[in-house]
């Protein structure tokens, strides 16, 4: 793997052998793209260089020299497992779409939660099971008394329950003998009630609202890509 390259590889007055020593070693230096663990150190701006280091794994990594000519470029490389997320609906020459994994969010893989697993997978909770979830609220019971009127017999002065819920004995009227009483009659005089709301109760006991969730496909909005990776 040749890493030497001669600029000046014929002239009238050299060696014949040696510029042909020359041309073949230019060549090779091209053919292997300056193959090599160090890089070349006869540089250009746009020299190719192989770096076939360990240093940055063991696959080699194809580099451009920058165009001043002062630092190196690593060029973009991957085989068929290398798959890249990308805002379009179609390929450039040399790129397959991997329709195998679809309506997904991207996420990067965690030390915990549902997103603890292998990268080059997919992990989480489905669509379906999302908006297929229910809400249910605490379940609660409550009793509360509404008296107004408390009707205590026909010899005993009945009693009302003031704005601070305390029972108040009804003012006497002179034409009443014994207790004071009030009560609701009829369209026909009859007597419905001696004894209004006495003993009204309510008590009221249950559940949280609980319900589906809409089956309504929602989802935010989102930039659409495809998964790409190299023809190769």
């Amino acid at each position: 793997m040749s890493q030497t390259y001669t600029a000046n590889c014929y002239q009238s007055d050299h060696v014949a052998v040696t510029d042909m020593a020359n041309i073949e070693a230019n060549f090779a230096t091209l053919r292997s793209c300056n193959s090599g663990a160090a890089a070349p150190g006869n540089t250009e701006a746009g020299l190719l260089w192989f770096d076939i280091s360990t240093a940055g794994g063991t696959d080699g990594l194809l580099k451009v020299r920058h165009d001043e000519n002062n630092a190196w470029l690593a060029v973009l490389c991957g085989d068929a497992s290398q798959k890249f997320w990308v805002y379009r609906n179609t390929t450039m020459d040399g790129w397959i779409i991997d329709a195998t994994v679809t309506d997904r969010v991207l996420a990067l893989k965690g030390a915990g939660g549902l997103y603890n697993a292998n990268g080059g997978t997919v992990a989480g909770e489905s669509w379906s099971n999302l908006k297929a979830h229910t809400h249910t609220g605490p379940s609660h019971s409550h009793s509360h008394n509404h008296q107004i009127y408390n009707d205590r017999g026909s010899s005993t002065t009945a009693q009302y329950y003031n704005v601070s819920g305390v029972a108040t004995n009804l003012p006497p009227v002179a034409s009443w003998s014994s207790g004071y009483h009030i009560a609701a009659l009829g369209s026909s005089g009859n007597i419905l009630s001696s004894d209004m709301y006495g003993t009204l109760d309510a008590t009221a006991s249950g559940t949280g609202a609980t319900g589906a969730q809409s089956t309504a496909d929602v989802r935010p909005q989102a930039a659409l890509g495809t998964l790409q990776y190299p023809d190769i």
